[in-house]
């Protein structure tokens, strides 16, 4: 049994270490990409080296693997519902299958499950190892969907918050004399970020003979937010009736920044009341020990004398 606690401790301080790590790299990363961007404009990208392809073709390999494991278990194992595919979209994997993904989860509850059984088996298959077995088992199955679905959610915040500033640039396009469909290609390759991976999808779809009112809808369904319908009904209403989309978008931008201020000002309020039970149950309990300690452990040794 200390063998399984100290598997998992090493595994959860890995855990840590990686995200502390990743941390601290990420924004030297995007500096070093950014700059390599500016290096390389203007001129022709160097041949992707063998090492890379070689990466690709292993992911390519790991991908089909899991793609027909998680076709199988979605077969066979129908009390486990796969991801649909308005998660992976919301969350940016717009090439990655619901089955892959399944397959991905399945690996990982069977991987995690082995090493505890790998553990265990020294020391023979007690009851508590049989419970730390099913624990990583549901832990390695679980925890690829609470991070897709957690980065679908931080991403749809994400397009929320950028969208207002996406309008007020179509309108001063727009009301300079460009079109719709020309203004949200030129905008589209100068945002960053979330908004600007779907602007450059929708605007691809255009490129591919798609109207702009097909490539919002799919848009839409990729991001379903209220701000998002919101926008892409405004639009497609417009086009249809023939209206000025300028006015438009500028009253639509000044009602979705005041949804924003109203939306921030209901999490401010739940604020002190999500505080609550970390202060009951964990801040409260320390500070009485840390008061109340001394003087208890002086009067039972010493006594009240």
């Amino acid at each position: 049994m200390t063998a399984i606690m100290f598997i998992l401790g090493v595994l959860l301080f890995a855990i840590s270490g990686r995200f502390v790590a990743r941390a601290i790299a990420v924004p030297r990363l995007k500096l070093r990409q950014h700059l390599t961007a500016i290096d390389d404009y203007g001129f022709a990208s160097e041949p992707e080296p063998d090492a890379a392809k070689s990466r690709a073709r292993l992911n390519e390999r790991l991908t089909a693997f899991a793609h027909r494991v998680g076709k199988w278990a979605i077969d066979h194992v129908t009390a486990l519902p796969p991801l649909e595919r308005g998660h992976l979209a919301s969350a940016g994997f717009y090439e990655t299958t619901p089955e892959a993904v399944h397959g991905y989860r399945a690996l990982a509850a069977l991987l995690l499950a082995g090493l505890v059984l790998l553990a265990a088996s020294s020391g023979g298959l007690t009851p508590l190892a049989m419970v730390v077995m099913l624990a990583a088992a549901a832990l390695g199955w679980q925890l690829p969907a609470t991070v897709i679905k957690s980065r679908g959610r931080a991403r749809l915040e994400e397009i929320d918050k950028e969208l207002p500033d996406l309008i007020d640039l179509l309108i001063a396009t727009v009301e300079a004399g460009m079109g719709f469909a020309a203004s949200l290609a030129l905008v589209a390759g100068r945002l960053q970020g979330a908004l600007g991976e779907e602007l450059l999808v929708a605007v691809r779809q255009q490129n591919l003979g798609i109207s702009t009112s097909e490539a919002l809808d799919e848009m839409l369904e990729r991001c379903d937010t209220q701000s998002m319908r919101a926008f892409v009904r405004t639009i497609t209403r417009s086009e249809s009736m023939g209206l000025s989309i300028g006015p438009i978008l500028r009253e639509l931008a000044t009602d979705m920044r005041r949804r924003r201020r109203q939306a921030t000002q209901e999490k401010m309020h739940k604020a002190p009341i999500k505080m609550l039970f970390p202060m009951m149950f964990l801040i409260m309990p320390a500070l009485f020990i840390v008061l109340f300690y001394p003087a208890v452990h002086s009067v039972m040794t010493t006594g009240f004398g």
